[in-house]
């Protein structure tokens, strides 16, 4: 019972974890830069993604303007890449783990299979959360080491929300993995069986 109530927990985890980085990778604000005119109630913000860049004057709508596809930067690149990467090994590790929870009825005729499912979905979620840890990492760190550097005429941006949504998701869908993971091996080991020898009785007639 508490293994199936520890399972459910870490799927709940996972699900907030995957909801954390699907909203992160579509929304535009990975960096941001506000400005404002001095004596002037004039001011706009900058807010770029993974897809877009968005700009948000004081006095209007914003307007937002596509990547061109043969001029998108390498970094973006790459981290449209592992984000996708992360969500699709998220996705597949929640599949995976339904199929290996206790309380669901597939796979219910082999216990020792059912464990295994369940610590390979929770290994994949971890994999998930690593992704996205390491290239959300990554990237803020390329933000915050341009802020810096760059000379005081170039726009310098700051961190945006969705990096912390991707720290947030990457962390949940890694500590979710980890309970399924540790939920799942206590299970097998549990039920592992042991054969002991049948005892014998000994009587006198043996030593004759």
């Amino acid at each position: 019972m508490a293994n199936s109530c520890a399972q459910v927990f870490g799927c709940i985890l996972a699900c907030f974890g995957l909801t954390c980085l699907i909203v992160g990778t579509c929304v535009n604000e990975w960096k941001t830069y506000s400005h404002s005119v001095e004596g002037l109630f004039k001011s706009f913000t900058i807010n770029m993604g993974l897809w877009m860049e968005c700009t948000v004057p004081s006095t209007s709508k914003q307007e937002c303007s596509e990547f061109d596809l043969l001029e998108v930067p390498a970094d973006i690149q790459v981290t449209r890449a592992i984000m996708i990467v992360s969500i699709v090994l998220s996705m597949l590790g929640l599949v995976v783990t339904v199929l290996g929870m206790k309380c669901t009825l597939c796979l219910d005729t082999d216990d020792a299979l059912k464990g295994k499912v369940a610590f390979t979905g929770g290994m994949l979620l971890i994999c998930s959360g690593v992704c996205a840890l390491g290239i959300v990492s990554w990237y803020a760190n390329d933000v915050v080491t341009s802020f810096h550097h760059d000379s005081g005429n170039e726009v310098k941006y700051t961190l945006g929300k969705c990096l912390f949504l991707g720290w947030g998701g990457a962390l949940l869908s890694i500590i979710g993995g980890a309970f399924l993971a540790c939920c799942s091996l206590s299970k097998s080991f549990s039920r592992r069986a042991y054969i002991s020898t049948p005892m014998q009785l000994v009587t006198g007639k043996e030593y004759v």
